[in-house]
């Protein structure tokens, strides 16, 4: 039977490979019952992601793909909003489902959670808290109540941060958190900014479901401030599947990692 399903087609092709270690695109092709072309858009998707390396006619398992990464410059948010933005669209979109009509709903900072405000705006009787003053100004377009706390105003990111404001986010219940994140591997959720981390782990403590959105640029890396450890996420929304080793610690907390399907536009 053709493996139609993209996300359950990559997921069988990453397990052939990990018990095999190499297979042609011939050879995934015709285990998958799929084209040659759609297997070779498969395996950029998955190369991109740090699962899998491409090699001459087929491709290797990524065995050094837990190797960390270790970010130490900020990019700026202009720059990271760019980049894989059609990942992030994707990803926001199936964030937005988990949001329903009553709830209130924790938005923490970052480009990927800014493209979560449009699909947010659709969705009936929220309440929004957020420290992240962008998706505040597009949400007050939206008939949504929106809440910004007072603190400093964190330079190109146009955050909010600081003791007043974490007390803010701490008075709050929570139905959803959607968590931003700048990296993250086994040992758990990075961010460059120890200052929004405070906040972060705020928004955490008071939050039934934590949602953290992650595209394939950032796994198996670190950047300056670990939010949490892994067990402190319910739900991971990712743009292709994460390499096995992550995958594995991620499920052995119980979180559900959720592959995002083409965007719908």
């Amino acid at each position: 039977m053709p493996q139609r399903d993209p996300i359950a087609r990559q997921t069988r092709l990453v397990e052939s490979l990990a018990r095999r270690g190499f297979m042609s695109v011939a050879d995934i092709a015709e285990e998958t019952g799929v084209s040659e072309i759609t297997i070779r858009r498969d395996l950029t998707e998955l190369e991109r992601s740090g699962t899998i390396r491409r090699t001459h006619g087929g491709a290797l398992i990524a065995r050094n793909g837990a190797a960390k990464i270790y970010d130490i410059r900020e990019p700026t948010f202009e720059a990271r909003r760019r980049r894989n933005s059609d990942a992030k669209i994707r990803i926001a979109q199936a964030a937005a489902h988990f949001a329903r009509p009553g709830h209130t709903i924790a938005l923490d900072t970052g480009s990927t959670t800014l493209e979560l405000t449009r699909f947010l705006a659709d969705v009936a009787d929220l309440r929004i808290i957020t420290n992240n003053t962008r998706a505040a100004g597009l949400l007050a377009e939206a008939p949504h109540p929106v809440y910004l706390p007072g603190g400093r105003v964190r330079g190109r990111e146009l955050s909010i941060y600081g003791s007043s404001a974490a007390s803010f986010v701490a008075s709050y219940h929570y139905d959803i958190l959607y968590l931003g994140l700048s990296g993250i591997d086994e040992t758990g959720l990075f961010d460059y900014s120890p200052e929004d981390c405070e906040i972060k782990r705020a928004f955490i403590q008071r939050s039934d479901q934590v949602v953290a959105l992650c595209d394939a640029s950032k796994f198996n890396r670190q950047a300056m401030a670990r939010i949490a450890g892994l067990g402190e996420i319910h739900v991971i929304i990712v743009d292709a599947p994460p390499p096995e080793e992550l995958r594995r610690a991620i499920e052995s907390t119980g979180a559900k990692i959720v592959v995002a399907p083409p965007s719908s536009g």
